[in-house]
Protein backbone atom coordinates (compact mmCIF):
# COMPACT_ATOMS: atom_id res chain seq x y z
CA UNK A 1 0.00 0.00 0.00
CA UNK A 2 2.74 2.34 0.65
CA UNK A 3 4.46 1.79 -2.53
CA UNK A 4 1.17 2.17 -4.28
CA UNK A 5 0.73 5.58 -2.87
CA UNK A 6 4.52 7.21 -3.17
CA UNK A 7 4.02 5.68 -7.00
CA UNK A 8 0.69 7.67 -7.08
CA UNK A 9 2.79 10.69 -5.81
CA UNK A 10 5.11 10.81 -8.25
CA UNK A 11 3.15 10.28 -11.05
CA UNK A 12 0.98 13.26 -9.72
CA UNK A 13 4.05 15.29 -9.77
CA UNK A 14 5.09 14.53 -13.12
CA UNK A 15 1.69 14.84 -14.46
CA UNK A 16 1.66 18.43 -13.20
CA UNK A 17 5.20 19.27 -14.50
CA UNK A 18 4.51 18.34 -17.62
CA UNK A 19 1.42 20.59 -18.08
CA UNK A 20 3.40 23.66 -16.76
CA UNK A 21 6.16 23.06 -19.28
CA UNK A 22 3.89 22.38 -21.95
CA UNK A 23 2.01 25.35 -20.96
CA UNK A 24 5.56 27.50 -21.09
CA UNK A 25 7.08 25.67 -24.07
CA UNK A 26 3.82 26.73 -26.38
CA UNK A 27 5.58 30.73 -25.84
CA UNK A 28 8.67 30.56 -25.43
CA UNK A 29 11.02 33.63 -23.25
CA UNK A 30 13.78 33.89 -21.66
CA UNK A 31 11.15 32.98 -18.35
CA UNK A 32 10.90 29.39 -19.86
CA UNK A 33 14.36 29.15 -20.30
CA UNK A 34 15.13 29.96 -16.77
CA UNK A 35 11.92 27.77 -15.36
CA UNK A 36 13.88 24.95 -17.28
CA UNK A 37 17.10 25.54 -16.09
CA UNK A 38 15.84 25.38 -12.70
CA UNK A 39 14.31 22.36 -12.78
CA UNK A 40 16.84 20.64 -14.46
CA UNK A 41 19.51 22.25 -11.49
CA UNK A 42 16.83 20.48 -9.06
CA UNK A 43 17.21 17.21 -10.15
CA UNK A 44 20.62 17.47 -11.25
CA UNK A 45 21.47 18.54 -7.40
CA UNK A 46 22.48 14.88 -6.69
CA UNK A 47 25.12 14.81 -9.15
CA UNK A 48 26.24 18.21 -8.48
CA UNK A 49 26.47 17.18 -4.18
CA UNK A 50 28.77 14.27 -5.45
CA UNK A 51 31.02 15.93 -8.35
CA UNK A 52 31.05 19.79 -7.68
CA UNK A 53 34.69 19.96 -7.04
CA UNK A 54 35.73 18.11 -10.07
CA UNK A 55 33.67 19.99 -12.08
CA UNK A 56 34.90 23.20 -10.79
CA UNK A 57 38.24 21.91 -12.14
CA UNK A 58 37.72 20.66 -15.51
CA UNK A 59 35.61 24.71 -16.31
CA UNK A 60 37.47 26.61 -14.65
CA UNK A 61 39.71 27.81 -17.50
CA UNK A 62 36.99 27.43 -20.57
CA UNK A 63 35.24 30.12 -21.56
CA UNK A 64 31.87 28.36 -21.77
CA UNK A 65 28.54 30.84 -20.52
CA UNK A 66 24.83 30.39 -20.07
CA UNK A 67 24.12 32.83 -22.74
CA UNK A 68 20.13 32.37 -22.81
CA UNK A 69 20.19 33.62 -18.69
CA UNK A 70 20.83 37.52 -17.54
CA UNK A 71 24.30 38.53 -17.69
CA UNK A 72 25.39 35.44 -19.72
CA UNK A 73 27.12 34.08 -16.70
CA UNK A 74 30.15 31.81 -17.27
CA UNK A 75 30.36 28.12 -15.94
CA UNK A 76 33.23 28.54 -13.99
CA UNK A 77 31.62 31.27 -12.71
CA UNK A 78 28.30 29.68 -11.95
CA UNK A 79 30.05 26.23 -10.24
CA UNK A 80 32.30 28.80 -8.04
CA UNK A 81 29.11 29.81 -6.06
CA UNK A 82 27.58 26.89 -6.39
CA UNK A 83 31.10 24.63 -5.32
CA UNK A 84 31.67 27.18 -2.28
CA UNK A 85 27.90 27.08 -1.19
CA UNK A 86 28.21 23.04 -1.44
CA UNK A 87 31.56 22.64 0.30
CA UNK A 88 30.58 25.33 3.04
CA UNK A 89 27.39 23.59 4.45
CA UNK A 90 29.10 20.06 4.11
CA UNK A 91 32.14 21.71 6.20
CA UNK A 92 29.97 23.13 8.91
CA UNK A 93 27.27 19.85 9.34
CA UNK A 94 30.48 16.90 8.59
CA UNK A 95 32.76 19.29 10.49
CA UNK A 96 35.03 19.22 8.10
CA UNK A 97 38.04 21.46 7.34
CA UNK A 98 39.36 23.23 4.77
CA UNK A 99 43.13 22.85 3.46
CA UNK A 100 45.11 25.22 5.02
CA UNK A 101 47.42 27.61 3.33
CA UNK A 102 47.85 30.74 5.62
CA UNK A 103 49.88 32.66 3.11
CA UNK A 104 46.90 33.09 1.05
CA UNK A 105 44.13 33.18 2.92
CA UNK A 106 44.85 36.27 4.81
CA UNK A 107 45.41 38.70 1.49
CA UNK A 108 42.41 36.92 -0.07
CA UNK A 109 40.32 37.80 2.57
CA UNK A 110 41.82 41.96 2.56
CA UNK A 111 41.02 41.79 -1.42
CA UNK A 112 37.60 40.58 -0.46
CA UNK A 113 37.04 43.11 1.72
CA UNK A 114 38.38 45.88 -0.45
CA UNK A 115 35.87 45.00 -3.62
CA UNK A 116 32.97 44.76 -1.28
CA UNK A 117 33.90 48.46 0.79
CA UNK A 118 34.76 49.72 -2.59
CA UNK A 119 31.07 48.56 -4.27
CA UNK A 120 28.92 49.84 -1.22
CA UNK A 121 31.00 52.94 -1.20
CA UNK A 122 30.16 53.85 -5.04
CA UNK A 123 26.40 53.38 -4.80
CA UNK A 124 26.18 49.39 -4.83
CA UNK A 125 26.63 46.68 -6.52
CA UNK A 126 24.15 47.07 -9.41
CA UNK A 127 23.65 44.81 -12.50
CA UNK A 128 22.33 46.22 -15.59
CA UNK A 129 21.05 42.62 -16.95
CA UNK A 130 19.27 42.53 -13.75
CA UNK A 131 17.27 45.62 -13.97
CA UNK A 132 20.21 47.51 -12.62
CA UNK A 133 20.19 51.21 -13.05
CA UNK A 134 24.18 51.36 -13.97
CA UNK A 135 26.44 48.85 -15.67
CA UNK A 136 29.83 47.17 -14.14
CA UNK A 137 28.32 44.94 -11.73
CA UNK A 138 29.40 42.24 -13.31
CA UNK A 139 33.07 42.80 -12.32
CA UNK A 140 32.44 43.02 -8.83
CA UNK A 141 31.02 39.86 -9.36
CA UNK A 142 33.29 37.56 -11.26
CA UNK A 143 36.22 39.27 -8.65
CA UNK A 144 34.42 37.91 -5.79
CA UNK A 145 33.76 34.98 -7.58
CA UNK A 146 36.87 34.21 -7.81
CA UNK A 147 37.42 34.45 -4.44
CA UNK A 148 34.88 32.06 -3.46
CA UNK A 149 36.37 29.56 -5.94
CA UNK A 150 39.73 29.31 -4.73
CA UNK A 151 38.42 28.58 -1.10
CA UNK A 152 35.92 26.09 -2.88
CA UNK A 153 38.99 24.23 -5.01
CA UNK A 154 40.42 24.34 -0.85
CA UNK A 155 37.42 22.76 0.24
CA UNK A 156 38.64 19.28 -0.58
CA UNK A 157 42.32 17.51 -1.43
CA UNK A 158 43.00 15.67 -5.15
CA UNK A 159 44.07 11.94 -4.67
CA UNK A 160 47.68 11.90 -5.65
CA UNK A 161 47.09 9.14 -8.17
CA UNK A 162 44.10 11.09 -9.97
CA UNK A 163 47.02 14.36 -10.04
CA UNK A 164 47.95 14.06 -13.66
CA UNK A 165 43.97 13.24 -14.74
CA UNK A 166 43.11 16.39 -13.14
CA UNK A 167 45.97 18.86 -14.12
CA UNK A 168 45.21 17.49 -18.08
CA UNK A 169 41.30 18.72 -17.18
CA UNK A 170 42.18 21.89 -15.69
CA UNK A 171 45.15 22.87 -18.49
CA UNK A 172 43.48 21.22 -21.26
CA UNK A 173 39.95 22.56 -20.70
CA UNK A 174 40.98 26.20 -21.86
CA UNK A 175 41.38 24.82 -25.70
CA UNK A 176 37.85 24.95 -25.66
CA UNK A 177 37.94 28.78 -26.11
CA UNK A 178 38.32 28.18 -30.07
CA UNK A 179 35.36 26.71 -30.38
CA UNK A 180 33.74 30.25 -30.31
CA UNK A 181 35.75 30.54 -33.91
CA UNK A 182 34.90 27.12 -34.81
CA UNK A 183 31.27 27.41 -34.66
CA UNK A 184 31.76 30.89 -36.93
CA UNK A 185 33.76 29.19 -39.50
CA UNK A 186 31.19 26.40 -39.54
CA UNK A 187 28.27 28.73 -40.68
CA UNK A 188 25.05 29.29 -38.95
CA UNK A 189 23.84 25.61 -38.88
CA UNK A 190 25.62 25.75 -36.15
CA UNK A 191 25.00 28.98 -34.34
CA UNK A 192 22.96 27.08 -31.73
CA UNK A 193 25.66 26.27 -29.79
CA UNK A 194 26.41 29.95 -29.25
CA UNK A 195 23.72 29.09 -26.68
CA UNK A 196 26.94 27.93 -24.41
CA UNK A 197 29.77 28.59 -26.63
CA UNK A 198 30.75 32.67 -25.41
CA UNK A 199 30.35 35.10 -29.36
CA UNK A 200 33.51 37.37 -27.83
CA UNK A 201 36.34 35.72 -30.26
CA UNK A 202 33.81 34.79 -33.26
CA UNK A 203 33.24 38.72 -33.35
CA UNK A 204 36.59 39.70 -33.07
CA UNK A 205 37.19 37.63 -36.39
CA UNK A 206 34.56 38.98 -37.61
CA UNK A 207 35.78 42.38 -37.13
CA UNK A 208 39.30 41.36 -38.14
CA UNK A 209 37.61 40.23 -41.66
CA UNK A 210 35.75 43.17 -42.09
CA UNK A 211 39.08 45.25 -41.20
CA UNK A 212 40.72 43.36 -43.75
CA UNK A 213 37.82 43.48 -46.62
CA UNK A 214 38.00 47.62 -46.06
CA UNK A 215 41.85 47.45 -46.54
CA UNK A 216 42.46 48.73 -42.48
CA UNK A 217 43.52 45.72 -40.67
CA UNK A 218 44.76 42.30 -40.04
CA UNK A 219 42.53 39.08 -40.29
CA UNK A 220 43.00 36.68 -36.90
CA UNK A 221 41.54 34.18 -35.00
CA UNK A 222 42.08 35.24 -31.58
CA UNK A 223 40.87 32.48 -29.87
CA UNK A 224 43.69 30.42 -30.76
CA UNK A 225 45.98 32.54 -28.12
CA UNK A 226 44.49 30.75 -25.29
CA UNK A 227 44.12 28.09 -27.09
CA UNK A 228 47.75 27.73 -27.66
CA UNK A 229 48.63 28.45 -23.82
CA UNK A 230 46.50 25.76 -22.76
CA UNK A 231 47.43 23.20 -24.80
CA UNK A 232 50.98 23.97 -24.23
CA UNK A 233 50.90 23.57 -20.35
CA UNK A 234 49.12 20.48 -21.05
CA UNK A 235 51.78 18.89 -23.17
CA UNK A 236 54.75 20.85 -20.60
CA UNK A 237 52.34 18.78 -17.25
CA UNK A 238 52.02 15.62 -19.31
CA UNK A 239 55.35 15.11 -20.90
CA UNK A 240 58.25 18.19 -19.65
CA UNK A 241 60.07 19.58 -21.68
CA UNK A 242 62.77 16.56 -21.55
CA UNK A 243 59.88 14.52 -22.68
CA UNK A 244 59.13 16.56 -25.73
CA UNK A 245 62.09 17.01 -26.81
CA UNK A 246 62.56 12.76 -26.73
CA UNK A 247 63.37 12.36 -29.94
CA UNK A 248 62.40 8.20 -30.07
CA UNK A 249 58.77 9.94 -29.93
CA UNK A 250 59.19 12.65 -32.46
CA UNK A 251 55.26 13.27 -32.62
CA UNK A 252 55.76 14.98 -29.23
CA UNK A 253 57.82 17.45 -30.11
CA UNK A 254 55.36 18.02 -34.00
CA UNK A 255 52.62 18.81 -31.42
CA UNK A 256 54.24 21.57 -29.62
CA UNK A 257 55.14 23.21 -32.79
CA UNK A 258 51.69 23.00 -34.27
CA UNK A 259 50.71 24.80 -30.82
CA UNK A 260 52.80 27.20 -30.76
CA UNK A 261 52.44 27.76 -35.00
CA UNK A 262 48.75 27.82 -34.20
CA UNK A 263 48.98 30.52 -30.99
CA UNK A 264 51.18 32.98 -34.16
CA UNK A 265 47.63 33.02 -36.30
CA UNK A 266 45.78 34.53 -32.85
CA UNK A 267 48.15 37.59 -34.20
CA UNK A 268 48.60 38.94 -30.18
CA UNK A 269 52.13 39.41 -29.51
CA UNK A 270 51.29 39.11 -25.54
CA UNK A 271 50.44 35.25 -26.50
CA UNK A 272 53.46 34.77 -27.93
CA UNK A 273 55.34 36.35 -25.19
CA UNK A 274 53.33 34.40 -22.63
CA UNK A 275 55.21 31.30 -24.18
CA UNK A 276 58.51 32.16 -24.43
CA UNK A 277 58.25 33.33 -20.85
CA UNK A 278 56.49 30.07 -19.87
CA UNK A 279 58.99 27.92 -21.48
CA UNK A 280 62.47 29.54 -19.99
CA UNK A 281 60.65 29.38 -16.27
CA UNK A 282 59.62 25.43 -17.10
CA UNK A 283 62.81 25.06 -18.64
CA UNK A 284 65.06 26.25 -15.49
CA UNK A 285 62.68 24.74 -13.12
CA UNK A 286 63.12 21.42 -14.46
CA UNK A 287 66.44 22.30 -14.14
CA UNK A 288 67.65 21.50 -17.80
CA UNK A 289 69.91 24.63 -17.77
CA UNK A 290 73.48 22.79 -17.84
CA UNK A 291 72.29 19.65 -19.92
CA UNK A 292 72.35 19.16 -23.86
CA UNK A 293 68.97 20.46 -24.12
CA UNK A 294 70.55 23.93 -23.43
CA UNK A 295 73.01 24.17 -26.91
CA UNK A 296 69.58 22.29 -28.42
CA UNK A 297 67.24 25.21 -27.42
CA UNK A 298 69.45 27.54 -28.65
CA UNK A 299 70.11 26.11 -31.79
CA UNK A 300 66.40 25.72 -32.19
CA UNK A 301 65.53 29.30 -31.60
CA UNK A 302 68.67 30.91 -33.60
CA UNK A 303 67.25 28.41 -36.25
CA UNK A 304 63.94 29.72 -36.31
CA UNK A 305 64.87 33.31 -36.50
CA UNK A 306 67.10 33.34 -39.03
CA UNK A 307 64.12 32.66 -41.50
CA UNK A 308 62.03 34.99 -39.96
CA UNK A 309 64.67 37.52 -40.01
CA UNK A 310 64.75 36.88 -44.32
CA UNK A 311 61.36 35.99 -45.37
CA UNK A 312 59.31 37.53 -42.37
CA UNK A 313 57.13 39.54 -44.65
CA UNK A 314 56.21 36.59 -47.09
CA UNK A 315 54.47 35.14 -43.93
CA UNK A 316 51.10 35.55 -42.90
CA UNK A 317 49.90 38.91 -41.88
CA UNK A 318 48.86 37.42 -38.55
CA UNK A 319 51.64 35.82 -37.91
CA UNK A 320 54.31 38.89 -38.50
CA UNK A 321 51.68 40.88 -36.05
CA UNK A 322 52.76 38.36 -33.41
CA UNK A 323 56.24 38.49 -33.97
CA UNK A 324 56.53 41.87 -34.77
CA UNK A 325 57.83 42.54 -31.51
CA UNK A 326 61.45 41.13 -32.40
CA UNK A 327 63.93 42.97 -34.90
CA UNK A 328 62.04 42.07 -38.01
CA UNK A 329 61.03 43.04 -41.01
CA UNK A 330 57.10 42.60 -41.27
CA UNK A 331 54.90 44.32 -44.00
CA UNK A 332 53.95 47.91 -43.77
CA UNK A 333 50.07 47.25 -43.13
CA UNK A 334 51.00 44.76 -40.32
CA UNK A 335 53.56 47.30 -38.82
CA UNK A 336 51.32 50.01 -38.78
CA UNK A 337 48.35 48.09 -37.49
CA UNK A 338 50.80 47.35 -34.83
CA UNK A 339 51.83 50.46 -33.93
CA UNK A 340 48.45 52.01 -33.78
CA UNK A 341 47.29 49.46 -31.44
CA UNK A 342 50.56 50.18 -29.61
CA UNK A 343 50.13 53.76 -29.57
CA UNK A 344 46.26 54.19 -28.52
CA UNK A 345 47.06 52.34 -25.75
CA UNK A 346 49.97 54.73 -24.56
CA UNK A 347 47.54 57.95 -25.33
CA UNK A 348 44.87 56.18 -22.96
CA UNK A 349 47.12 55.36 -20.05
CA UNK A 350 48.85 58.66 -20.53
CA UNK A 351 45.02 59.92 -20.02
CA UNK A 352 43.85 57.63 -16.60
CA UNK A 353 46.96 58.20 -15.11
CA UNK A 354 46.01 61.80 -14.07
CA UNK A 355 43.01 60.16 -12.56
CA UNK A 356 45.21 57.95 -10.09
CA UNK A 357 45.63 60.70 -7.10
CA UNK A 358 41.86 61.16 -7.37
CA UNK A 359 41.08 57.48 -6.93
CA UNK A 360 44.04 56.68 -4.97
CA UNK A 361 42.49 56.64 -1.33
CA UNK A 362 39.17 54.81 -2.54
CA UNK A 363 38.52 53.55 -6.00
CA UNK A 364 36.74 54.65 -8.35
CA UNK A 365 34.72 50.97 -8.65
CA UNK A 366 33.13 49.70 -11.57
CA UNK A 367 29.59 51.28 -11.84
CA UNK A 368 29.02 53.80 -14.49
CA UNK A 369 25.88 55.00 -15.69
CA UNK A 370 24.41 53.91 -19.55
CA UNK A 371 24.22 57.48 -20.20
CA UNK A 372 27.85 57.92 -19.92
CA UNK A 373 28.64 54.98 -22.17
CA UNK A 374 26.38 56.07 -24.61
CA UNK A 375 27.30 59.46 -24.71
CA UNK A 376 31.45 58.21 -25.01
CA UNK A 377 30.62 55.97 -27.97
CA UNK A 378 28.77 59.00 -29.93
CA UNK A 379 31.90 61.63 -29.63
CA UNK A 380 34.08 58.77 -30.33
CA UNK A 381 31.61 58.33 -33.34
CA UNK A 382 31.55 61.89 -34.27
CA UNK A 383 35.41 62.01 -33.86
CA UNK A 384 34.58 64.50 -31.01
CA UNK A 385 36.83 62.39 -28.70
CA UNK A 386 39.55 60.05 -29.06
CA UNK A 387 39.08 56.50 -30.07
CA UNK A 388 40.03 54.84 -26.57
CA UNK A 389 37.35 56.78 -24.70
CA UNK A 390 34.69 54.18 -25.28
CA UNK A 391 37.33 52.05 -23.51
CA UNK A 392 38.67 54.15 -20.65
CA UNK A 393 34.96 54.72 -19.75
CA UNK A 394 34.42 51.11 -18.92
CA UNK A 395 37.18 50.41 -17.13
CA UNK A 396 39.00 48.79 -19.94
CA UNK A 397 42.34 49.93 -19.91
CA UNK A 398 44.36 47.04 -21.14
CA UNK A 399 47.11 47.96 -18.26
CA UNK A 400 47.36 45.31 -15.44
CA UNK A 401 48.34 47.84 -12.70
CA UNK A 402 46.10 50.68 -14.06
CA UNK A 403 42.81 48.23 -14.00
CA UNK A 404 43.53 47.49 -10.47
CA UNK A 405 44.55 51.43 -9.08
CA UNK A 406 41.87 53.07 -10.55
CA UNK A 407 38.65 50.92 -9.42
CA UNK A 408 40.20 49.86 -6.08
CA UNK A 409 42.57 52.46 -4.94
CA UNK A 410 45.94 51.73 -2.85
CA UNK A 411 44.30 49.68 -0.76
CA UNK A 412 43.25 47.12 -3.88
CA UNK A 413 46.72 47.33 -5.51
CA UNK A 414 48.09 46.47 -1.82
CA UNK A 415 45.65 43.46 -1.59
CA UNK A 416 46.40 42.10 -5.04
CA UNK A 417 50.26 42.28 -4.57
CA UNK A 418 50.05 40.87 -1.43
CA UNK A 419 47.65 37.79 -2.97
CA UNK A 420 50.17 37.47 -5.64
CA UNK A 421 53.14 37.17 -3.36
CA UNK A 422 51.34 34.60 -1.02
CA UNK A 423 50.41 32.99 -4.19
CA UNK A 424 54.19 32.56 -5.20
CA UNK A 425 54.86 31.46 -1.89
CA UNK A 426 52.30 28.53 -1.95
CA UNK A 427 53.17 27.57 -5.19
CA UNK A 428 57.36 27.41 -4.61
CA UNK A 429 56.62 25.67 -1.36
CA UNK A 430 54.63 22.86 -3.11
CA UNK A 431 57.35 22.88 -5.77
CA UNK A 432 60.39 22.02 -3.50
CA UNK A 433 58.90 19.97 -0.71
CA UNK A 434 55.82 18.37 -2.50
CA UNK A 435 55.72 14.80 -3.61
CA UNK A 436 58.09 14.09 -6.12
CA UNK A 437 55.07 12.50 -8.36
CA UNK A 438 53.52 16.01 -8.59
CA UNK A 439 56.97 17.86 -9.47
CA UNK A 440 56.40 18.06 -12.80
CA UNK A 441 52.94 19.51 -12.42
CA UNK A 442 53.95 21.48 -9.52
CA UNK A 443 56.79 23.00 -11.65
CA UNK A 444 54.27 23.99 -14.89
CA UNK A 445 52.04 25.66 -12.50
CA UNK A 446 54.45 28.06 -10.87
CA UNK A 447 56.21 29.15 -14.62
CA UNK A 448 52.41 29.05 -15.58
CA UNK A 449 51.49 31.57 -12.32
CA UNK A 450 54.90 33.72 -13.26
CA UNK A 451 54.33 34.48 -16.91
CA UNK A 452 50.94 36.03 -16.11
CA UNK A 453 52.27 37.44 -13.18
CA UNK A 454 54.72 39.27 -16.20
CA UNK A 455 52.11 39.60 -18.88
CA UNK A 456 49.64 41.04 -16.35
CA UNK A 457 52.21 44.15 -14.89
CA UNK A 458 54.38 44.32 -18.12
CA UNK A 459 52.21 43.67 -21.30
CA UNK A 460 48.26 43.24 -21.03
CA UNK A 461 46.51 42.43 -17.58
CA UNK A 462 42.55 42.70 -16.70
CA UNK A 463 41.98 42.59 -13.22
CA UNK A 464 38.28 41.92 -13.63
CA UNK A 465 39.01 39.11 -16.08
CA UNK A 466 42.41 37.79 -14.75
CA UNK A 467 41.99 37.29 -11.02
CA UNK A 468 40.50 34.31 -11.08
CA UNK A 469 43.32 32.64 -13.46
CA UNK A 470 45.71 33.89 -10.50
CA UNK A 471 43.26 32.50 -7.85
CA UNK A 472 42.90 29.31 -9.82
CA UNK A 473 46.45 28.20 -9.95
CA UNK A 474 47.13 28.79 -6.56
CA UNK A 475 43.70 27.07 -5.49
CA UNK A 476 44.30 24.09 -7.83
CA UNK A 477 47.98 23.67 -6.56
CA UNK A 478 46.33 23.84 -2.25
CA UNK A 479 43.68 21.43 -3.56
CA UNK A 480 47.09 18.94 -5.33
CA UNK A 481 49.34 19.16 -2.79
CA UNK A 482 46.70 18.86 0.43
CA UNK A 483 47.55 22.44 1.35
CA UNK A 484 51.31 24.02 1.44
CA UNK A 485 54.03 21.51 1.86
CA UNK A 486 56.80 22.50 4.27
CA UNK A 487 60.49 21.46 5.01
CA UNK A 488 60.44 18.54 6.16
CA UNK A 489 61.67 18.91 9.91
CA UNK A 490 64.95 16.59 10.77
CA UNK A 491 64.91 14.04 12.78
CA UNK A 492 66.01 13.87 16.46
CA UNK A 493 68.74 11.10 17.38
CA UNK A 494 68.03 9.73 20.57
CA UNK A 495 70.38 10.55 23.11
CA UNK A 496 72.10 7.58 24.91
CA UNK A 497 71.52 6.90 28.17
CA UNK A 498 74.49 7.97 30.88
CA UNK A 499 76.58 4.87 31.23
CA UNK A 500 77.20 4.36 35.11
CA UNK A 501 80.63 3.34 35.91
CA UNK A 502 81.13 0.13 37.97
CA UNK A 503 82.60 0.60 41.40
CA UNK A 504 84.86 -1.73 41.95
CA UNK A 505 85.20 -3.27 45.46
CA UNK A 506 87.95 -2.71 48.00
Amino acid sequence: MFKFSRLFFVYVIAALLALILGYLVSSPDRTTFMVIIGLLFFFSLPFFLKWHHVLLIVFWNSMFNFAFLPGSPDFWLTLAFLSFGISFLSHIMFQKRFLRAPELTYPVLFLAAVVVFTGWYRGGIGVRALGGASYGGKNYITAIGAILGYFAFTAERIPIQKGRKMADWFFLSGAANALSSLVYMAGPAFYFLYLVVPTSAAIEQASSEYAVASGSGVERISALASTSIAIFCFLLAHFGIRGLFDMSKPWRFVILCLTVGAGLFAGFRSAMATLVFLFVFQFYFEGLMRTHLMPVVIGLAICGFIPCLFFAQSLPQSVQRAISFLPVNVDFEVGQDAKASTGWRHEMWADVWKDVPKYLIIGKGYSVDPEVIYMANLATHEGAAPAYEGAMVVGNYHNGPLSVLIPFGILGMIGFVWVLIGGYRVLYANLRFGDARLRLINGVLLSYYLAYCISFFFIFGAFNSELNYFLGICGFSVSLNGGVRRRAAPKRQPIPAPQTLAMEPG
